[in-house]
């Protein structure tokens, strides 16, 4: 008999009941073979396409919501089929009807506003205009989000996601608390997807050394004790994190799903930390991550207890 689905308030889990983000170690050892060069990195196009899906089943609850993309340029600029801004936008059904698109880099920048610049009208399947609007917002997203949240441009009612693909340290905690607040209940908060990058993360906390890097770094965690993070394990890590998401920014629903270095490895190179207070996301998530990425083997899995958020 085929087991129900489970799903909590805080932690969610797979449809065989065991947790989505386990810390995974190497068992045995396999034949070395050669293959061709990939194109790009393949946790980057996974990254991009667990975004796009998750988005496409969500927007069919929604019917219309907002997208901020805070670190929106491509991550390869010579790889845009893995482009995580142009497969939001060209996502069917086309109920996303606002758009922010934030960069910093003036090469990417221009990859953006060439994006934005050759975007088709949106329409329905009956051919009928859809209202959709996109702003590109040149600089450092962590400057620019109090004057996008502060313009009213976003309502209190609106569904509205947030995508930080940041690179390792660049994404500030202050900023994560400006988009948590920004909802008044009882409505819901802007909804984050976090990529957390682990794999390098304990090389790059290990070059932290000059003063303005140290500001840095704890611009990022948004505490002083960052160098305990050292100490631990990239699992341990990302758990970190998933609780601050509940505990410190009072979201209800927090998971941390693994995207792996290609398809049949179980290395993980990042965990994209989810939070959302809408009652349905944690199984369209599920969803997502399964279909985008892959499902968990039961081996590999192991059984935690469930931290619920208070309500």
């Amino acid at each position: 008999m085929k087991p129900k689905k489970q799903q909590t308030s805080g932690n969610y889990t797979t449809d065989i009941g065991y947790p989505l983000f386990p810390e995974i170690k190497h068992v045995g050892s396999a034949k070395i073979r050669k293959y061709k060069r990939i194109h790009q990195p393949i946790w980057t196009q996974h990254k991009a396409k667990f975004i796009q899906q998750y988005l496409k089943l969500f927007v069919q609850i929604t019917k219309h919501g907002a997208y901020i993309d805070g670190f929106a340029g491509p991550q390869y600029p010579d790889k845009l089929d893995a482009w995580a801004a142009a497969l939001v936008l060209q996502s069917e059904p086309k109920w996303l009807q606002h758009f922010f698109l934030c960069e910093k880099s003036p090469s990417k920048l221009r990859f953006v506003n060439s994006l934005v610049a050759t975007q088709p009208v949106p329409r329905d399947r009956k051919g009928r205009k859809l209202p959709r609007n996109i702003e590109v917002w040149p600089g450092d997203f962590n400057i620019n989000v109090k004057t996008i949240l502060g313009n009213g441009k976003i309502t209190q009612k609106e569904a509205t996601f947030c995508l930080l693909d940041q690179h390792t340290f660049e994404c500030r905690w202050h900023t994560l608390e400006q988009l948590a607040a920004y909802k008044r209940p009882p409505q819901n908060k802007i909804e984050i997807l976090y990529f957390l990058c682990v794999r390098w993360l304990h090389r790059a906390l290990s070059g932290i050394k000059k003063k303005d890097t140290i500001q840095q770094v704890q611009d990022w965690w948004g505490k002083s004790d960052w160098r305990e993070l050292s100490a631990k394990t990239e699992f341990d890590i990302a758990e970190l994190m998933r609780k601050r998401f509940q505990d410190d920014l009072g979201y209800r629903h927090t998971a941390a799903f693994p995207i792996y270095d290609n398809p049949e490895s179980n290395r993980i190179m990042y965990y994209m930390i989810h939070a959302s207070d809408h009652e349905e996301a944690p199984a369209l998530m599920v969803r997502a991550h399964q279909k985008a990425v892959r499902t968990l083997p039961k081996e590999i899995q192991r059984p935690f207890e469930f931290a619920e958020a208070d309500t």
